[in-house]
């Protein structure tokens, strides 16, 4: 029988196409309406939070774009299988006025019928990432 929805891969390359721009339409087309996404606690801005559906993507997308100036991911290596899971290995990087960050992540995505259902992230220095945010902005960015 012929798929008629993308693997995981081709999903996330899609998204990972035009994260910093992408419309909820678009984020739509890749992610779930029940998809949640989970964010450190540790991370100013974006952390503590739960991000759910096509909205949520982009909105984290969007935070993640304005508390973090250059912010910009990397692929490293990924792995998965051609219709539920997906993981991947990349670096985080982005300028701060107290110091810019260069860090490893992984995340692991799920899927149901070639669209994301759940997304957890993986940084692997979220101490790093507050102290040299609020050493920028001790009130928040405002």
């Amino acid at each position: 029988m012929a798929r008629d929805y993308p693997t995981p891969m081709e999903a996330f390359g899609s998204l990972g196409e035009k994260y910093a721009t992408m419309t909820v339409s678009e984020a739509a087309e890749f992610i779930a309406p029940e998809c949640v996404i989970h964010e450190a606690a540790g991370l100013p801005e974006i952390g503590g939070r739960e991000w759910v559906g096509p909205q949520g993507f982009v909105n984290l997308m969007a935070a993640v774009q304005a508390a973090f100036n250059g912010f910009q991911f990397t692929m490293v290596d990924m792995v998965g299988n051609d219709d539920t899971a997906l993981a991947f290995r990349g670096r985080l990087t982005a300028q701060l006025p107290a110091g810019d960050f260069d860090i490893p992540i992984i995340e692991y995505w799920t899927f149901s019928r070639g669209k994301a259902i759940g997304i957890l992230p993986v940084w692997h220095d979220t101490k790093l990432v507050s102290e040299l945010y609020y050493k920028s902005y001790p009130d928040g960015r405002k």
